[in-house]
């Protein structure tokens, strides 16, 4: 029987010593497994990071086979239920998107899963998970924006530059994650690639030869 006594100042931390004494696995190989630093499970575990990642912690529970709704402190019996009701996964795509050269992508293929909360999704995003896909950014073109090895969420049902915004897209040359908005007065229709590192130099492509992926909705970064 799993034991449920745990220090109600640091459930989280509690559960997760619990789970990792239990199974034998030490600090440096569930960060290995669930991809996260050591620091962030020790900060977990000492009560110092009161509100970690769900992002992380989520793949920490899968790391140890448990449910990331009873890793935070729910019940044991109820936490399959609320996990299911309360949150979806959002696949990450095998391609990275790149500020800068760009990255040929032809095929889709789905890697980890992320898991956010419906109701966030839902409500604050305005759209389905269905339509949401997780890439890596690869490279310093949109600093400070967006940094190298951030990891962006993208709608795909907002393809129009209109307002402009950050969008992943195809420019003839790769995958890219650049800042759109339509050249004015230009026939036929083209687009202004812009990177926020001034270092990079705007470009523009005709809206035939440019295909847009969707836009950047939100991005997660490693402190």
């Amino acid at each position: 029987m799993k034991n449920t006594a745990f220090n109600h100042q640091n459930p989280i931390g509690q559960r997760l010593k619990t789970e990792m004494k239990t199974r034998g696995i030490s600090s440096s190989e569930l960060a290995r497994r669930a991809d996260v630093k050591t620091s962030f499970l020790y900060d977990i575990m000492s009560g110092k990071s009161a509100n970690p990642s769900t992002v992380k912690l989520a793949r920490v529970a899968e790391s140890m086979g448990v449910n990331l709704a009873w890793l935070v402190g729910g019940n044991a019996t109820a936490s399959a239920k609320s996990l299911h009701e309360d949150y979806i996964t959002i696949p990450r795509i095998l391609v990275d998107a790149s500020a800068g050269g760009g990255t040929l992508v032809s095929v889709e293929q789905e890697g980890e899963s992320y898991y956010f909360r419906k109701a966030w999704i839902r409500e604050h995003l305005g759209t389905r998970e269905s339509d949401l896909r997780m890439l890596y950014v690869r490279g310093d073109s949109m600093e400070p924006t967006l940094h190298n090895n951030d990891l962006i969420l993208v709608d795909t049902t907002k393809k129009a530059p209109s307002p402009p915004g950050i969008f992943v897209l195809f420019d003839g040359g790769g995958l890219v994650a650049k800042r759109l908005e339509y050249s004015p007065r230009k026939e036929p229709s083209r687009l202004r690639i812009i990177s926020d590192n001034p270092q990079y130099s705007i470009y523009e492509r005709s809206t035939d030869e440019t295909v847009i992926i969707g836009r950047v909705v939100w991005f997660a970064r490693e402190i």
